[in-house]
């Protein structure tokens, strides 16, 4: 399993949310639910972003660690 970070840069100061995955498509699956919260705490706005468009997000800041 790896770490995998998504770095919500629309925060300032920026937040991060880590998950352990075995690969990138369970990772953003996980990080999805990890940030609902999240979201419809700072981001109302973006709470009814369609799946594709959450997971494209998510995807565009995501980090593995090695």
């Amino acid at each position: 399993m790896a770490k995998y970070t998504f770095t919500c840069e629309q925060c300032s100061p920026a937040v991060n949310f880590t998950v352990e995955a075995e690969n990138e498509d369970e990772a953003v699956e996980k990080l999805m639910e990890e940030t609902k919260g999240h979201v419809g705490e700072k981001h109302p706005d973006m709470a009814n972003a369609s799946p594709e468009e959450a997971k494209n997000m998510i995807k565009s800041s995501l980090k593995k660690e090695d």
